[in-house]
């Protein structure tokens, strides 16, 4: 009797701290099926990029950086339109970020507001109905806790005063918008990624302590889940109803609560473990590999080496690009220097520092010598060309991933594969046991992102829909029950409605 009680002890107040959890994550899950986080996607990267004018290129990668006395090593560069001229992107080998104009040498340094105004007029964002604003320089806010932008900031906050509300967050390091949110995205994100990944700034930007929330919040959760399973199969009647017609004890929203946590314990109970798995606690999903020497294996170089790259220069002739250039970065592969130049329809072309001879066959050639470089003590399995999605390389909401890819398998003990792109040459991903377990645990149980379902759409949208309407009206429930419990009206765990105990 002392475990029974304190089972129904613990339930009840878990119940009671976790419902209105239970209940907003279920209603912000539907939010965020249709409007994400704000993010620059590809596609609006590439969009709103003003077009590279190469005829103004007059130095070299490697002179620019000689020219800025920078010492520190490159990891990677590439070359975008900053400010209406052509400027080289260093990424330095400590993770910092260095801008050199292509034309003149100088260094950006930071950004005036009269710049960063530029920036935003310059942009694909701004049209004739723009009337930019400046709003301020700042460091982090709601919309741009990410990781990813650390190198970037601090940040200018723009206001184009348009029809959607938009602002644009341009780096003072770089000069380029990293970041846009419109006012339907603000909106809506209030009541979906904010709510249900606890997301608050003044949370998120401590990173370990949210992880650290996250993780102890969803672990009550479970228990709560946990406890009230064991309660509600202890309270059913199956064999021997209560007055003989009845299956459960209790009457009007308690009863409702019974039948609706049987119903939906197994849904719930996954999606609160998924939700747990998507802050990889206890490094579970941690590799016991590093991806870093298995690229550079395959590129054949650590750093770059500027003085090596292919010039611009070779680009400037119309009848090989009939429309204008985005973007140029430079890379390796199997120890030999390339660039991939990124144009207008998104059409990528690579070359490897002269036109005499056709790049795709080159590249082709650099893959497969290069595949086996990735981990040299395994056996390739197989390469394959996969033309289209499957449960391992797919694309969600605003995630860019390419098509064709070769997949390469090797038979180690992690089973790795890679995903590499057929038309660039470049390692896209990295998929081993421990990041298999992450898609079923995290993804599979938390989206139900199968491909049988997302592939049938809006066959996907009608099943979470329904499942999440279904485990927030059980939230409710618990709510109510919750609400009358602190009001006073008590409902004692061993109260037999029905029975008139």
């Amino acid at each position: 009797m002392k475990i029974k009680t304190l089972l129904f002890t613990v339930h009840r107040w878990l119940g009671i701290v976790m419902c209105l959890f239970f209940a907003l994550w279920f209603a912000s899950g539907i939010v965020m099926m249709y409007v994400e986080y704000p993010e620059l996607t590809h596609a609006e990267e590439l969009e709103n990029l003003p077009e590279l004018d190469l005829a103004a290129v007059r130095l070299s990668p490697a002179q620019a950086l000689a020219g800025a006395g920078a010492i520190e090593l490159v990891r990677s560069v590439s070359l975008q339109s900053v400010l209406g001229k052509p400027a080289y992107l260093f990424q330095m080998d400590r993770g910092g970020l260095l801008t050199v104009f292509a034309d003149s040498g100088d260094v950006l340094d930071s950004l005036s507001t009269q710049s960063a105004l530029a920036a935003a007029r310059l942009s694909g964002f701004s049209d004739s109905d723009s009337e930019p604003e400046y709003r301020e320089l700042m460091q982090i806010d709601q919309w741009t806790v990410s990781e990813s932008l650390g190198p970037m900031r601090p940040l200018h906050r723009v206001a184009l005063n348009d029809a959607e509300g938009t602002e644009l967050y341009i780096s003072d390091r770089t000069g380029l918008v990293v970041r846009d949110t419109n006012r339907r995205e603000r909106f809506w994100n209030w009541l979906g990624s904010t709510v249900h990944w606890i997301y608050p700034v003044q949370l998120r930007q401590y990173r370990n302590v949210w992880v650290q929330t996250i993780i102890y919040i969803s672990l009550l959760g479970l228990v709560s889940i946990a406890t009230g399973a064991i309660i509600g199969v202890l309270r059913l009647r199956i064999r021997n109803p209560f007055r003989g017609k009845y299956y459960t004890p209790y009457t009007g929203m308690m009863k409702w609560h019974h039948v609706l946590g049987l119903v939906t314990v197994i849904f719930v109970f996954t999606f609160t473990l998924s939700g747990l798995m998507s802050m990889g606690p206890w490094g579970i999903f941690d590799s016991h590999t590093s991806a870093q020497p298995q690229i550079e294996r395959y590129t054949g170089q650590d750093f770059m080496r500027l003085n090596s790259l292919p010039a611009t220069t070779i680009m400037a002739q119309e009848e090989q690009f009939p429309v204008e250039i985005k973007k140029v970065s430079w890379h390796y592969i199997n120890g030999e220097a390339y660039l991939v130049a990124v144009n207008n329809a998104g059409d990528q072309q690579v070359w490897f520092g002269s036109d005499e001879e056709a790049s795709s066959p080159r590249l082709l050639g650099h893959i497969m010598a290069s595949i086996p470089r990735l981990l040299p003590e395994s056996k390739v399995l197989s390469i394959e060309l996969l033309s289209e999605y499957d449960d391992y390389y797919y694309a969600r909401h605003n995630a860019h991933r390419p098509l064709p890819v070769y997949r390469a398998r090797f038979d180690d003990e992690e089973n790795t594969w890679y995903h590499i792109d057929q038309d660039t040459g470049e390692p896209l991903t990295r998929v081993t046991n421990a990041t298999r377990l992450e898609r079923w645990l995290f993804n599979g149980l938390h989206s139900l992102d199968f491909q049988l379902l997302w592939r049938q759409r809006p066959l996907w949208d009608v099943v979470v829909i329904m499942l999440s309407m279904l485990g927030l009206v059980f939230s409710i429930t618990s709510v109510v029950i919750a609400w009358r419990y602190i009001r006073g009206k008590k409902y004692t765990a061993g109260a037999l409605a029905v029975s008139g105990e």
